[in-house]
């Protein structure tokens, strides 16, 4: 029956003995006040002055001393009552649901100038990197269940293109508005990623993921990319990096685009990825970019195992209605003996 009741401030137990003892005093130095008095001089000039507190504490060991044995209990039961309320009891029942294992993911993609580069190839047909990345952010988009995306566009500066969301349809009609140029032309990963971390702050009940997309090619922006990774590694954020666009030289294509052409940096996207001790991924192609995001996906399954919690119920109501009680009749019977007396008189 009391299995499963729990004291959630049992400290207050300890004022009954406190009160019993500091009563039992005060009667003792009230008995002692009242059997030897206070000597009073004749004379004005020594004459002292009595405070009232010994007439008190006198008037109480008197009125104690004539009452029952049985008023003397329920006075303590009184007593108890209050102290078991303070004490917080309370009953534990059914465990609670486990909190939600679903997960927010926020990629961080890269719409600089660069996004435009040809270097990929699909059906013998060369594709420019952004379009690669959005079909990519489609397929993971499609196969949501119960995970919270967000998408943060940068190249100048970083923007919140979509905040976190489950809203699949939402989603697939603000992928064609990710788009290269729409924030600019250089490379601020920095900035972005300190975005990105801004925005997981704000929701720390669910497992958050940061997965960075792009070729990293001559990073600006006020806030150095490392520095960035170094915030993201404070706040327990895994940032896994995807190069996008060829490892080397040899995959820049021959036609004139006005473009110089810079392949992914690797070393920097592995650093990001390292300080975090998240991983890095080379998408070479676009099967190796699917790939990719499959295996973060596994990699970053919501495993963390959160103490069981269980419905509690408050049962102090209960001493501190007993204690009402109790008072209530106490109080009773004091004036009908009251009573009683004068009618006797």
């Amino acid at each position: 029956m009391f299995a499963h009741i729990s004291l959630q401030q049992p400290w207050w137990l300890w004022l009954l003995p406190a009160l019993f003892l500091l009563r039992r005093a005060i009667c003792r130095y009230a008995g002692n006040v009242e059997h030897h008095g206070i000597e009073q001089s004749p004379s004005t000039e020594n004459r002292h002055v009595h405070h009232p507190l010994p007439t008190l504490l006198a008037s109480l060991a008197t009125r104690s001393s004539h009452q029952s044995g049985l008023y003397n209990f329920a006075f303590w039961l009184v007593i108890a009552a209050l102290c078991l309320a303070l004490s917080g009891p309370e009953r534990s029942g059914e465990k609670r649901p486990d909190p939600p294992r679903e997960r927010d993911i926020i990629f961080i993609v890269d719409t600089s100038v660069s996004m435009t580069l040809r270097d990929y190839q699909v059906e013998g047909k060369r594709i420019a990197r952004m379009r690669v990345i959005r079909a990519m952010l489609d397929s993971f988009i499609t196969e949501l269940k119960g995970d919270r995306v967000g998408i943060i566009a940068f190249a100048d500066t970083a923007h919140v293109l979509s905040p976190l969301t489950n809203d699949a349809s939402l989603l697939h009609n603000l992928l064609p508005k990710l788009r290269t140029g729409i924030a600019g032309r250089t490379n601020a990963i920095g900035d972005a990623i300190a975005l990105a971390v801004k925005q997981a702050r704000q929701t720390k009940a669910r497992r958050q993921v940061l997965i960075l997309v792009s070729d990293a090619a001559l990073p600006t922006g006020t806030i150095p990319a490392t520095r960035a990774a170094a915030l993201a590694a404070e706040e327990g954020l895994p940032l896994y990096t995807i190069a996008v666009g060829a490892g080397s030289y040899t995959a820049e294509e021959a036609r004139i685009t006005g473009l110089i052409y810079h392949p992914a940096n690797l070393p920097l996207m592995q650093k990001l990825a390292g300080q975090t001790g998240a991983k890095t991924y080379q998408a070479g192609d676009h099967a190796s970019l699917q790939a990719a995001v499959r295996d973060i996906e596994q990699l970053e399954k919501n495993t963390v195992q959160a103490a069981p919690q269980f419905y509690r119920e408050p049962l102090f109501r209960w001493p501190l209605l007993a204690a009402i009680l109790l008072l209530t009749i106490m109080q009773a019977l004091n004036l009908a003996s009251g009573r009683y007396r004068r009618g006797k008189r």
